[in-house]
């Protein structure tokens, strides 16, 4: 038997990341607006960045087996999770 609430707190996590990596991508792209210039090669490479980050992220959403696997790859550790920000690590 699937235990109900934890089902559903999984769900309204998820959801919560979900809609926090959407607004972390609008405030990425209102930041890039605000100190750049169209006509600036740094502000397009980052714009791309951002425009590509958002449309890899809709595919891997829309791609339920795959997702599935990679998830368990995760887990299994067969693929690195951590993000190297300069000297900030983020897992």
């Amino acid at each position: 038997m699937i235990n109900t609430e934890y089902t559903i707190n999984a769900t309204e996590k998820a959801e919560k990341n979900f809609e926090n990596i959407k607004e972390s991508i609008k405030g990425l792209y209102e930041v890039l607006s605000i100190i750049g210039n169209e006509d600036d090669i740094y502000f397009q490479a980052g714009e791309d960045n951002i425009v590509g980050l958002y449309q890899n992220f809709v595919e891997l959403l829309t791609n339920d087996y795959g997702l599935r696997q990679l998830v368990k790859n995760l887990k299994k550790s067969k693929l690195e999770l951590n993000i190297t920000l300069d000297e900030l690590v983020v897992e």
